[in-house]
């Protein structure tokens, strides 16, 4: 499927590997935006993880609705723009932390994340902090796979009125 072909908010859902609500719950925050694009299926992947997470120092009632704090849309942006960056590849991994987030393209750019200096003596970026490793490049790379077998429309309303025997009158 070409990456500008459009998708239905099912067939995003399907692709992501998650319920439509969550589809839906995206574009009515703006998260999302219609029409529906082959980048939104990672961005959706990502947007689901991130809106279930509570970092361990900032407790909150799952009971209450939040609206995106800074690092959540920071890390959807750059998550968006690695489906479209030419130096994306399987390896392209996403670190979110509270004040930050990066994208490492490499193993030699994730090692340098973890740890500064070969001897491991200078403090890296994610010393003493909680972050989130997220593998956006091996999602990237399985994209066109997922979206070959997903189903390109919305589902059908009203199904039982197509199913009555011919000749009969629809039934109120």
């Amino acid at each position: 499927m070409p990456p500008t072909a459009r998708l239905s908010a099912n067939a995003v859902a399907v692709a992501a590997g998650v319920d439509s609500k969550w589809v839906y719950r995206a574009v009515e925050i703006g998260v999302l935006s219609e029409p529906h694009f082959a980048s939104d299926v990672i961005v959706i992947r990502v947007y689901r993880l991130l809106s279930q997470f509570v970092w361990p120092d900032k407790p909150r009632q799952r009971s209450k609705k939040y609206a995106l704090d800074t690092w959540q849309l920071a890390a959807l942006h750059a998550t968006r723009d690695a489906v479209t960056d030419s130096a994306t590849t399987p390896e392209t991994t996403l670190w979110v932390m509270q004040d930050s987030v990066r994208v490492a393209n490499s193993r030699t750019a994730r090692a340098a994340l973890e740890c500064a200096s070969p001897e491991g003596e200078a403090t890296s970026v994610l010393d003493a902090q909680v972050a989130l490793r997220l593998p956006i490049g091996r999602w990237i790379d399985e994209l066109p796979a997922i979206l070959a077998k997903t189903p390109r429309r919305e589902p059908r309303r009203g199904t039982a009125t197509a199913r009555r025997a011919p000749g009969r009158p629809p039934t109120a």
